[in-house]
């Protein structure tokens, strides 16, 4: 095996160990659940420990995979589940606990993975202390989740595996808050992401298609947090990921409230509207994963509204199913006009519709992602970062707050791929994003900009601290060349381009074009350079 596929393959080690609380928590709900008399936990966690047999053998831990096979055996054939053999269990589970830290040391992660409480379940809440912030860890409490609360602007990095949140909670409640930022941050980090960001929007601002963009999950009003958000939270404890949302629009009411009860069953978050007003209206508050909806309604029919829908740019890849009693051709084609992506004729079967729209949502947000994020880097790509900066612009513009712009190239990479090739041009590139990443705050926003240039947004910053930043980041490359086949080492060095918001410019176009000819100026001064729009302080 090559060095290559070696780094690799501890990278994924690395992720596998990073979910190890996850797995942790699920076992110790089953064994509350085995405790409580649930008929189905024995088999549940017969399930999870032949996965954990087959998952620590296939990432290179057989003794993990060794315990979850004796586990799975023991389980699978103990007669009576009384106080002995539940504190049996509990004990296995905690020498898994154990068996996960010693993998954790082995590959270098430094975190243990602790004992968590209850089960395990961890929520953080971003935001202001106040009535909201203590109105909303009560409720997520109660859910069965342990809560920690941040006033500042954590970073995900600096956050323990052990001790890494299920639940971020992003609570907005002034203008002068920006919270895609944050949310960014967390979406971007690999071992750090949590399963779900949710932003709690007190302002009535909150850009549903930039909190898709950010990486948020769900958006909650102050008035409905406190009913809606535990449900979400025990619904993700439940089945571990964000649950799809399905806008459905049907008017008849007995067909509606089946296929409510259908879509809810299998754990999907529903919003129900009878026609096209209320679902105008619903769209307005909220980026569902799919619209269900039926083509006949009362006033406006389905596929004009499905029209009028793909007119607002926010809703041009949102995934619409239609529903009908009078499938024809000719009702087809008008569906695919209006820009169905799916049809479906009533009455349909429960399984092919559950499929159609788990498929058809996930596949959404795939491409959704696809769309906002470099595939390489995993950055934001050139038009969202684009579209983040006139956003960020318009911000400091109504708070009066000064921000940094800063455009990055890195020096001689024609030079790496003529002599190693892209494959590993594609890994130094790779190496610098994640620098780039580890260097900067939890509020700033990394961009890739296009071949091997980058663009970071520095929020509160200006033209000194800019210049600390840079050498930072300079200094971090220096010391953390990228290592790429056969453990051969490149370094690597960036030219930087700085201008400052409102000091050189207060418009985006304007940002990127003076920091842009900073950097060509630092380029021709013999590269590995700092230039500043105006002067070099």
């Amino acid at each position: 095996m090559s060095d290559t596929l070696d780094d690799a393959f501890r990278e994924l080690q690395r992720e596998y160990i990073a979910e190890a609380p996850a797995r942790l928590a699920e076992l110790r709900k089953d064994a509350a659940a085995l405790a409580a008399g649930e008929a189905d936990a024995i088999a549940s966690l017969a399930t999870r420990f032949h996965r954990l047999a087959g998952s620590g053998g296939s990432y290179g831990f057989p003794t993990l995979s060794q315990l979850g096979r004796e586990l799975e055996d023991w389980v699978r054939t103990t007669a009576e589940w009384d106080r002995t053999t539940l504190a049996r269990l509990s004990g296995s589970i905690e020498r898994v606990a154990s068996v996960f830290d010693d993998a954790a040391r082995e590959i270098g992660v430094p975190q243990t993975l602790v004992k968590q409480s209850e089960f395990g379940w961890r929520a953080l809440l971003v935001g202001r202390a106040g009535d909201l912030v203590t109105e909303i860890a009560s409720g997520l409490e109660i859910s069965g989740f342990a809560v920690a609360s941040d006033d500042g602007e954590p970073s995900p990095q600096t956050i323990p595996v052990s001790a890494r949140p299920d639940l971020v909670v992003i609570v907005s409640e002034d203008e002068g808050h920006d919270p895609y930022a944050q949310a960014a941050a967390w979406y971007a980090s690999r071992t750090s992401r949590p399963r779900a960001v949710v932003l709690v929007d007190g302002t009535g601002r909150a850009d549903r298609l930039r909190a898709v963009a950010a990486g948020i999950d769900a958006v909650y009003s102050p008035e409905h947090v406190a009913d809606e958000l535990p449900k979400y939270a025990k619904t993700l404890a439940r089945i571990g990921v964000p649950p799809p949302s399905v806008l459905l629009i049907q008017d008849h009411h007995e067909r509606a409230e089946t296929t409510l009860a259908w879509l809810e069953q299998a754990n999907l978050r529903v919003t129900r509207c009878e026609d096209a007003l209320d679902a105008r209206e619903a769209l307005a508050r909220e980026l569902p994963d799919l619209i269900l909806m039926d083509a006949h309604l009362p006033g406006v029919d389905g596929f004009t509204l499905a029209r009028l829908i793909r007119q607002d740019y926010r809703f041009n890849l949102l995934p619409i199913v239609f529903l009908t009693d009078q499938r024809s051709v000719s009702t087809e084609i008008e569906a695919l006009r209006a820009g169905a992506d799916d049809f479906l004729t009533v009455p349909v079967d429960r399984n092919l519709l559950l499929q159609v729209v788990l498929a058809r949502a996930e596949r959404g947000r795939r491409i959704r992602e696809l769309v906002h994020r470099d595939g390489l880097t995993g950055l934001l790509n050139h038009a969202t970062l684009m579209a983040e900066l006139e956003h960020v612009v318009e911000f400091a513009h109504r708070v009066s707050e000064p921000f940094v712009f800063m455009m990055l190239d890195v020096d001689h990479f024609k030079r790496v791929n003529d002599s190693h090739g892209h494959l590993v041009g594609d890994q130094v590139l790779l190496h610098v994003a994640r620098v780039f990443q580890s260097t900067g705050r939890a509020s700033d926003l990394i961009g890739r900009y296009g071949g091997e240039e980058f663009g970071i947004i520095l929020r509160r910053n200006s033209k000194e601290g800019a210049k600390v930043f840079a050498e930072k980041l300079r200094a971090a490359l220096a010391t953390q060349p990228a290592t790429v086949l056969e453990g051969m080492t490149i370094p690597v060095k960036v030219s930087i381009g700085v201008a400052c918001y409102p000091a050189d410019a207060e418009t985006a176009a304007e940002l990127t074009k003076e920091a842009d000819t900073a950097l060509y100026r630092a380029k021709a001064g013999g590269r590995d350079r700092v230039e500043f729009a105006v002067d070099n302080p």
